[in-house]
């Protein structure tokens, strides 16, 4: 492949694309974020436990396509910072389940406002139909992906 081919590849590449738009995005949310308190790293896996408080840790990981370690890793921040607590499942001793502290109840509304800004943004000139389109397709691929 010359120097040619590979430019007009990039310029043609879903996943260099998605990766610019996830680190612009990131990006956007650091400043916000930080006003309440929040790492922009940490918030996947917050917004994980938000959506189901007292979620198994080995399932945030799965949800979210992480390295266990990874994960570990930023629920051990979120822990630090007080927004989450993580208690031996009961059920399962092995297992770790991952609860929200009154902390970050406290801040889920502004987190969620962020974010709303953030989407509204992102989706700046789409139509509902668009956004929905767009959306689906980046399920489709994400299913392509898990089940190659």
């Amino acid at each position: 492949m010359n120097q040619t081919e590979i430019a007009k590849f990039e310029q043609k590449s879903p996943i260099k694309k998605i990766s610019r738009l996830h680190r612009l995005n990131f990006n956007s949310l650091t400043k916000p974020l930080a006003e309440i308190g929040m790492a922009r790293g940490t918030l996947p896996f917050l917004m994980e436990v938000l959506c189901c408080d007292g979620v198994i840790q080995q399932d945030i990981t799965q949800a979210l396509s992480i390295d266990p370690a990874a994960t570990a890793r930023a629920l051990q921040q979120l822990e630090n910072r007080g927004f989450v607590n993580r208690k031996e499942n009961k059920d399962n001793r092995r297992q770790k389940c991952v609860y929200a502290t009154d902390k970050t109840k406290d801040i889920q509304g502004g987190i969620l406002e962020i974010l709303e800004k953030n989407k509204k943004q992102l989706f700046k000139g789409f139509t509902e139909k668009e956004e929905t389109e767009f959306l689906n397709m980046l399920d489709r691929m994400i299913n392509n992906m898990r089940n190659k």
